[in-house]
């Protein structure tokens, strides 16, 4: 089994450049703003009022999402990470959980004989 699964590595790849994408607009949304609206907006439209509130809505706003992007992606890693210890937990008969339990429970029972050498 691969250390991280295939779709875990696609949805970090594409969280990872949402991520980029977001903070990028978040960090310089004058210009995408303006990219916004020279396709999107009527030529004659234009306030400076009006475009320096979406510029502070855009990075106000923009922060968040990429913050809740990251927190996603990096989310989404540990969950890939961890999907080999949990399919194999899951795999595990009621008997072989069991006995896993016993071992572990043998193990801090029993007194550190290892001590200290070479004195």
């Amino acid at each position: 089994m691969p250390p991280l699964p295939l779709e875990y590595q696609i949805a970090c790849i594409v969280l990872t450049a949402l991520f980029v994408w977001s903070f990028s607009v978040a960090r310089e949304p004058r210009g995408w703003r303006r990219l916004f609206q020279s396709f999107f907006s009527k030529s004659g439209d234009f306030s400076v009022n009006k475009n320096k509130m979406i510029d502070e809505n855009l990075k106000k706003y923009g922060i968040i999402i990429a913050m809740i992007i990251l927190v996603a992606d990096v989310s989404c890693f540990v969950w890939g990470v961890t999907h080999r210890y949990r399919e194999t937990m899951q795999q595990m008969t009621k008997e072989e959980m069991d006995r896993l339990n016993e071992l572990n429970k043998i193990k801090q029972s029993a007194p550190n004989t290892r001590g200290v050498q070479g004195l």
